[in-house]
């Protein structure tokens, strides 16, 4: 990476390790999170046996992690779709590919130049990530029956239009026409990585750490709990795993969570969804952190996100809310406006990168633009903010904030409308999802996709429809 010439404190860093002590990757999964404290330092530790003096501290927060092939192997270099994988449960086991794993630390300033001196191990940002809320063709006859906001565009800023209810979305959407035939995302579930999701939605399962049940347990006004009741708008029988970020939010904590959402997938089948309504608010200085979240695309974390949709889990990601328009107070000058707002994982060619309109069809000004820093064609969808979801006259939060907002409210909403797809067709795969999302979508403004709304508007109705039309497979 480097830091050179920068001073600081103590780092929170990620070191990816070659090699070491031979464990099997199983081995290593079942320690990442059912033991205590005390062994996961001691297997971390042991991983890093041959750093003695360098100032490198093992934290017990993520356990280490395995990845499934090495930070230069091919499999793991951008391409235009899908990386080299077999589909049938998880990636190719190529015989001689790379194994490594990843432990959290804290390291001086001054190891850090003698550790990136060493060929067997490479030291990764574990950088700080901030919740996105705001402070077929059309001749095929079945997309206009359901435009009910019309689609001329236009841009929403501050003072925004006032709220809608989730009953207005719900016919914006057209999810009549699933539940009509009984699809409301029942036996589908959704794993909201967040900052933790409120009992009062339907939390079934989630991340646990040394014996302790960690779901269900954030305040009703937690930004997770905001998703929770969004997802729930076009899939109101789906159920929940809640996967709260360790501490303050990092990669690492996102890193983690996706383990434990690949463990999960791996024993039973579930989550079938995710949803990542967070990101980055700034770019950093390329030649001095070349090896950031948002300009290397090796990082652990994106490789873990892809061997997540490799299992056949759809990954939703908010695009942000560094739209040039109007940003949120938080966004730096750096990572503002167009093809500087939609980087890192919200940019990986395998999510569905989620942009934000209002219930008029206008797209909100805060919401991120394209290209994306990774995979150029980002957006690829929008969904609808600013309604009464969580927040709001009479909803569970009450007036904590006007309304539900942000890319982080649009992301959930699109999720939602996939579950209640999945419960269409349990089978679908991510590459499938994604297709049928963003060819059924309503186009607004210019003709053709486009870096604001990508393909248009997400629209339940019309995707219904199109899946039917395709015949995919269920499970």
């Amino acid at each position: 990476m480097s830091f050179r010439g920068i001073v600081m404190a103590d780092m929170n860093v990620l070191i990816e390790v070659r090699g070491g002590d031979p464990l099997s990757l199983s081995a290593v999964e079942a320690v990442a999170f059912s033991a205590g404290p005390a062994e996961r330092v001691r297997r971390a530790e042991a991983l890093l046996a041959d750093l003695p003096g360098l100032g490198v501290d093992v934290l017990d927060d993520i356990g280490p992690i395995p990845l499934a092939s090495g930070p230069d192997d091919p499999v793991f270099l951008q391409s235009p779709g899908l990386f080299g994988m077999t589909f049938e449960g998880r990636l190719a086991d190529t015989p001689g590919s790379e194994r490594t794993f990843v432990v959290s630390a804290q390291v001086k300033p001054g190891a850090l130049a003698r550790l990136e001196e060493r060929d067997d191990i490479i030291v990764w940002p574990n950088s700080p990530i901030t919740l996105l809320g705001d402070g077929g063709a059309v001749g095929d006859g079945y997309f206009g029956l359901f435009d009910l906001a019309g689609s001329g565009g236009g841009t929403d800023c501050r003072p925004f239009r006032p709220g809608v209810s989730v009953d207005a979305i719900r016919q914006l959407l057209g999810v009549e026409a699933l539940w009509r035939d009984g699809y409301r995302g029942q036996n589908v579930i959704v794993a909201v990585l967040d900052e933790g999701v409120n009992g009062a939605y339907p939390v079934v399962g989630g991340f646990e750490k040394d014996n302790q049940k960690l779901w269900g347990i954030a305040p009703i006004h937690s930004h997770g709990s905001m998703c929770a009741a969004d997802i729930l708008v076009a899939a109101p029988a789906a159920r929940l795993y809640d996967y709260p970020f360790l501490g303050q939010p990092r990669s690492g904590g996102a890193l983690a969570m996706f383990q434990a959402v690949l463990e999960r997938r791996r024993r039973d089948g579930t989550p079938h969804l995710t949803n990542n309504s967070y990101g980055y608010v700034a770019v950093p200085d390329r030649a001095t952190q070349p090896r950031h979240e948002i300009w290397d695309i090796n990082h652990p974390l994106h490789r873990k996100i892809r061997e997540v949709v490799a299992e056949g889990v759809a990954c939703f990601f908010a695009a942000g809310n560094c739209g040039s328009e109007c940003p949120s107070s938080v966004c730096h000058s750096s990572g503002t406006g167009r093809g500087r707002s939609i980087h890192a994982s919200n940019s990986l060619s395998e999510v569905v990168t989620v942009a934000a309109v209002n219930s008029r069809h206008e797209r909100i000004g805060y919401s991120s633009q394209g290209p994306g820093m990774f995979d150029p064609a980002k957006p690829d969808i929008a969904g609808y903010s600013h309604f009464f979801g969580n927040f709001g006259p009479g909803r569970p939060a009450g007036l904590a904030q006007p309304f539900d907002n942000g890319t982080s409210a649009a992301t959930p909403v699109v999720c939602g409308v996939a579950a209640a797809l999945a419960s269409v067709s349990p089978g679908i795969s991510p590459q499938e999802m994604k297709a049928v999302l963003m060819e059924s979508a309503i186009d607004i403004g210019e003709p053709g996709p486009d870096h604001l709304t990508g393909s248009g508007v997400v629209n339940a109705a019309a995707a219904y429809q199109l899946l039917k039309r395709r015949r995919v497979p269920t499970a």
